[in-house]
């Protein structure tokens, strides 16, 4: 009982910390303004708009993953240890690779937006949506490393609510082109003043020397991939096959992968420094009291937040895709927590046979769910004891791995 007041007093004071307060705001915005959006499109009937405004935060989502190659490990990597000519170099390296990495991103767009047959609107609209988004995750990474939370807070909170701007196309029949465009113009010069790229870049030297760099570190970028396409592979082949059910889906899967974003938000970011340093182990995770009552109490108001909108006669979706779809993202946490060991154990390269088999049996499952016309629950139940043999394998790998 003691023991539960302290943890409770501790709990209080951080979140009356004055100094916490605008990046604990922050992030519940992040994790909440689309699902809201998403929430009062279902809820009001807002069935087009719903279906189109889904769609670009599907395709922008997807690109943001494919084009998180982890380029910035090597910045930050004991950037504090390095020379000042040294690190000059290194930023100047850094930026240069982050431009080229953003330009191919942007082509990508154009087959990504083809495989979900959308239409020129959607897919203009989603390269201005995309564009602020990684943008922002650049300059966010860059405030998050230097502690700066109250600078990171404005702009998150800032690039949240000038989502809501879209909303003026159910309501005022405003063309959604139009208000990408201005999302992203009000965005960029929020940003602009992070943005310090000389314009004397050679475009060439630099686009050869990024394609070295991808060639010299395959094997984790091509890993990196795997493992991003867990996060976003079911939602790509609900819109691809199951598009009627896209909005609440996304709202369903952004409600659930709150515990997700509040594990890796509150224990693995606090905590970096122990992962980086290899002194966490998978077992002092799991059995740690802290990630238990983080992850129990988040998962318990996750389960609140979709009983109450099961139980208003909202979801066109059954009990049956609600309770496999909380199992998946249950196992997703545990899976998230294995892969930081594994990625800073640097054991990284002898999983990449083993992520590249249970891809296969994941396209496996998409060819097989669209050839036979199977429905969303056999789909899901397929991909959930895929996700279960997966992270069981892996651990059982894993042991082996440090036995030796």
């Amino acid at each position: 009982m003691i023991n539960f007041k302290y943890k409770f007093k501790q709990i209080f004071f951080f979140l009356t910390n004055i100094e916490n307060k605008s990046y604990i705001f922050s992030r519940f915005a992040s994790v909440s303004i689309k699902p809201l959006i998403l929430f009062i499109c279902i809820f009001f009937n807002f069935e087009e708009f719903g279906a189109l405004i889904a769609m670009i935060f599907l395709v922008s989502s997807v690109n943001i993953t494919f084009a998180s190659i982890p380029i910035f490990r090597n910045f930050y990597l004991n950037i504090d240890n390095k020379s000042p000519q040294k690190k000059k170099h290194s930023k100047d390296k850094y930026k240069s690779e982050i431009i080229i990495l953003f330009l191919i991103s942007l082509i990508f767009l154009i087959p990504l937006n083809e495989f979900f047959k959308n239409n020129i609107e959607i897919l203009v609209t989603t390269v201005l949506v995309f564009s602020i988004d990684k943008i922002y995750d650049e300059i966010q990474r860059f405030l998050i490393i230097k502690k700066n939370f109250y600078e990171w807070s404005i702009l998150t909170n800032y690039k949240n609510i000038t989502l809501l701007i879209f909303f003026l196309n159910p309501l005022m029949n405003v063309n959604v082109i139009f208000l990408g465009a201005i999302y992203f113009i009000i965005n960029f010069l929020k940003y602009f003043k992070y943005i310090n790229i000389s314009f004397k870049l050679n475009l060439s030297k630099e686009i050869k020397r990024f394609f070295f760099s991808l060639k010299k570190n395959k094997k984790i970028f091509i890993l990196n991939y795997l493992l991003v396409f867990y996060t976003v592979g079911d939602k790509i082949v609900v819109g691809k096959l199951f598009n009627e059910n896209l909005a609440e889906y996304l709202l369903l899967g952004n409600i659930l992968s709150i515990p997700l974003l509040f594990i890796n938000f509150f224990y693995i970011s606090k905590y970096r420094t122990e992962f980086v340093k290899n002194i966490i182990t998978f077992n002092d995770v799991i059995f740690s009291k802290k990630f238990n009552y983080l992850l129990i109490s988040t998962f318990f108001l996750t389960i609140i937040m979709v009983a109450i909108y099961y139980f208003t006669k909202l979801s066109g979706l059954s009990i049956k895709t609600f309770i496999f779809l909380f199992l998946i993202y249950i196992i997703n946490v545990y899976n998230l927590i294995l892969d930081e060991i594994i990625y800073w154990k640097s054991f990284y390269k002898d999983f990449l046979f083993f992520e590249c088999l249970f891809i296969f049996f994941f396209l496996s499952i998409f060819f097989l769910t669209a050839y036979n016309s199977l429905n969303l629950e056999i789909f899901l139940i397929m991909i959930l004891c895929i996700y279960f043999l997966k992270i069981l394998f892996k651990y059982i790998i894993f042991i082996k791995k440090m036995k030796i």
